[in-house]
């Protein structure tokens, strides 16, 4: 008798932990967006596989706003990398912005 509560108790304990792993993957997935034909990835990383195709610098802009940076960052990496999915924004308090431009593996 005492085994079975056990077993029972155990099969219960581990239906729970799956059930609030998937939680967690929900509450870790959002929708991107997707501006100028990159998607935008601001203090996140995608869930997907991804490769690294380089890192763009913010260099110098007028403006300190997110939209102005972001603006900038894309131009930049739209020039240097064309074929590029996404951008990975890195904005630092006291350092140079900068971006990691990805490409989505297939």
């Amino acid at each position: 008798m005492k085994k079975n509560v056990v077993l029972i108790s155990i099969l219960a304990l581990a239906m729970f932990s799956f059930k609030n792993e998937d939680a967690k993957k929900e509450n870790a997935s959002a929708v991107v967006n997707k501006i100028d034909g990159f998607y935008i990835f601001t203090d996140s990383r995608p869930l997907m596989a991804y490769d690294s195709l380089g890192i763009v610098e913010l260099g110098f802009v007028t403006g300190t706003q997110y939209h102005t940076i972001r603006t900038h960052l894309i131009k930049r990496a739209r020039k240097k990398f064309a074929n590029a999915d996404g951008l990975i924004l890195d904005l630092k308090k006291n350092g140079i912005d900068q971006c990691i431009v990805i490409q989505f593996k297939q």
